[in-house]
């Protein structure tokens, strides 16, 4: 992770690391303690988005926002 952060900062490029949840209750939303191998990759990035998913809805959570330091969250929805 340390590479990574290191790579977008001297190339002015923005890198977008997938990292999957560890197991938690269903019900439970998920936060950034949620993220595998949570602190380093969570302390290093300048943006944490989690995809949530409440049983009726979908949506991205903003859990860290260094730009503005804005949090929040945008629902998901798709049309067919």
């Amino acid at each position: 992770v340390e590479k990574f952060r290191r790579f977008a900062t001297e190339k002015n490029v923005h890198i977008t690391l997938v990292v999957h949840p560890r197991k938690e209750d269903d019900a439970a939303r998920l936060g950034i303690a949620s993220i595998y191998g949570g602190a380093k990759a969570t302390q290093e990035a300048d943006n944490v988005l989690i995809l949530q998913n409440d049983g009726k809805r979908k949506y991205i959570d903003v859990k860290k926002n260094r730009f503005d330091g804005e949090l929040g969250y945008m629902p998901l929805v798709f049309e067919s």
